[in-house]
């Protein structure tokens, strides 16, 4: 098991979206849960595990488009690949080149082609370190999550995306490897995010 490096301070989820009241909802852009937050006990931040891919797994109850991505920076001037994948498939459906420089929040850089994600499926969010950092090594793959203490933080509910479990690889391909130091747990949240509209009828 990888060690926690540092703990912070105490944060919460936010569950609520970015609403635009005016415009019909399939229209709207929506985040998932970690784009706000709201102080509350029982949540911590961490920089931790140092492994290369940091990953969520999700699905969605409605059809939906992915038409941005993004993370929060543990320091300026390193460069990740944020990819999405569907179980089962052997290339992702979309990816990124990104150097986010906000240490505070999450940066969102937009898809050169949007992601369509259908109900039923299970898919991952994948954050993989590329280069730059301090080191240029393992000690610059952590990343900021979140856990609370006592247990399970998942699942996490938002609108029509659920998150389901969290992963840990040094594998850039999370779904395809096989390696004895994976980690899938139910008690850390990586700071990967992605915006989304809803697919009308």
């Amino acid at each position: 098991m990888k060690k926690l490096i540092s703990t912070l301070a105490s944060i919460p989820f936010s569950i609520f979206a970015q609403q635009f009241p005016e415009v019909p909802m399939c229209f709207q852009a929506l985040k998932t849960i970690l784009s706000l937050f709201a102080f509350k006990s029982g949540f911590k931040t961490l920089l931790a595990m140092d492994m290369r891919t940091h990953a969520c797994a999700f699905n969605s109850e409605k059809p939906i488009v992915i038409n941005r991505v993004g993370c929060r920076a543990w320091m300026a001037g390193i460069t990740y690949r944020i990819s999405l994948w569907e179980l089962g498939e052997e290339r992702s459906l979309g990816t990124c080149l990104v150097c986010p420089g906000d240490t505070n929040t999450i940066e969102f850089f937009s898809l050169k082609y949007p992601v369509a994600i259908q109900p039923g499926k299970t898919y991952y969010i994948t954050r993989t370190y590329v280069s730059g950092g301090l080191n240029d090594n393992a000690t610059d793959h952590v990343g900021w999550l979140s856990s609370k203490d006592g247990g399970s933080i998942y699942p996490i509910k938002q609108q029509s995306i659920t998150l389901i479990h969290g992963f840990f690889s040094d594998d850039e391909h999370p779904l395809q490897s096989d390696s004895a130091s994976n980690i899938r747990t139910s008690t850390l949240l990586p700071f990967i995010d992605f915006e989304y509209t809803l697919q009308c009828p």
